[in-house]
């Protein structure tokens, strides 16, 4: 008998391999977590431990997908396109007006149940007002720190103590700054003398002599790193602008960097850990999500990632007092209020006025392009 191919009649060993092929599929995809990070903020060994542990306490063979962030607003993307799970946006985007993370349900509440390490932040990374809303929070803050000024301890006799030192005539193409407009706005105001609350109003920083400043900033600057500075952005130069993370490197590469400390003061940041609205009906992965965020808080992890690895400063406060004096030293400060380091938050943004930033910097980067360009040709 010839087999009728137009027939809807499906033999069962073809349904019941269908069915095993969409379970098997579904299982994997339950057993992928999507991070989308800072570069550092997991490094192998930590996501190999951290798997080994999944395995022992929910018997599930873990896939960890681990992306980096090269734009603050790569993250706002990967939670609006459900492509990342787990995110570390900064404190100022998460309720930014353009982004409005929690209001538009594009990350989760979590349940401080979950999260056991909690007890050991520092009391005033507990509840902050980015991460807390009704009552509930929506993420767990990992790391804090300055946007600085670093130099090369070898080319000074003293540190500078001003943001102005980036603009100083014998420094031009001897150092590097990030990539990134609304933190180099920021610092050019500062040097400037604008006031702290109008650091960030674009009305105040709209005008010819903040616009040519600005442009001086890149034209003097050999290199622009992205994402997060490292010890090759660095290396053989003079003075950066500065997360920090580049330090430990530079220094066992036997280049002994420091924090300088501007008297006009730093802006500041919280990077923190929230969980995409992606999970919402997939109780296991979030489940094992907040495992996360309750590892990557633990007094172990923020000392070798932090502390050890990055340089920078941990929100967990055991950490914090377990750090040796040498490591106490590599930080910028020893909170956000300790008065010989001033430190800034840098601020939420309305639409417009973030937009009229991106349209300083691409100002000030075309004018730069311009030069280059004429520069060659002579």
């Amino acid at each position: 008998m010839q087999l009728d191919r137009s027939s809807k009649c499906t033999p069962a060993w073809i349904l019941l391999l269908y069915s095993f092929c969409s379970s098997y599929a579904i299982a994997s995809d339950q057993h992928l977590l999507r991070l989308l990070v800072w570069e550092g903020y997991a490094p192998e060994e930590q996501r190999q431990e951290f798997k080994d542990f999944i395995l022992a306490k929910y018997e599930v063979d873990l896939k960890l997908e681990v992306d980096y962030i090269t734009t603050a607003e790569d993250g706002f993307e990967a939670l609006r396109l459900q492509k990342a799970d787990i995110v570390s946006p900064a404190h100022n985007r998460i309720n930014d007006k353009r982004f409005r993370m929690i209001d538009l349900g594009l990350i989760l509440p979590i349940n401080l149940d979950h999260i056991p390490n909690y007890q050991d932040l520092n009391p005033s990374f507990k509840h902050l007002s980015h991460l807390v809303k009704n009552r509930k929070h929506y993420g767990l803050p990992f790391a804090w720190g300055p946007y600085g000024l670093v130099y090369n301890t070898k080319l000074f006799e003293t540190p500078p103590s001003s943001w102005n030192t980036l603009w100083a005539a014998h420094f031009n193409n001897k150092l590097s700054i990030a990539d990134y407009g609304e933190i180099n706005i920021y610092i050019t105001a500062l040097a400037l003398g604008y006031e702290i609350n109008d650091i960030g109003n674009f009305e105040k920083l709209n005008n010819k002599l903040f616009r040519d400043k600005l442009g001086a900033l890149v034209a003097n600057a050999k290199s622009l790193w992205v994402g997060v500075d490292s010890a090759d952005d660095l290396q053989n130069l003079t003075l950066a602008s500065s997360w920090g993370f580049a330090l430990p490197e530079l220094k066992s590469r036997g280049e002994l960097w420091s924090w300088a400390h501007p008297v006009e003061g730093v802006p500041g940041w919280i990077d923190n850990h929230v969980i995409s609205h992606s999970l919402k009906d997939k109780p296991i992965l979030k489940r094992i999500a907040e495992e996360w965020i309750n590892y990557t808080i633990s007094v172990e992890f923020q000392a070798k990632v932090l502390v050890e690895a990055l340089g920078t400063h941990p929100v967990n406060q055991v950490t914090a007092d377990l750090s040796t004096p040498e490591q106490k030293q590599a930080f910028y400060a020893e909170s956000f209020d300790d008065a010989e380091a001033s430190i800034m938050l840098m601020p939420e943004l309305d639409r417009r006025t973030r937009n009229g930033m991106d349209i300083l910097w691409k100002e000030a980067l075309t004018n730069q392009h311009i030069k280059n360009q004429s520069a060659n040709i002579e």
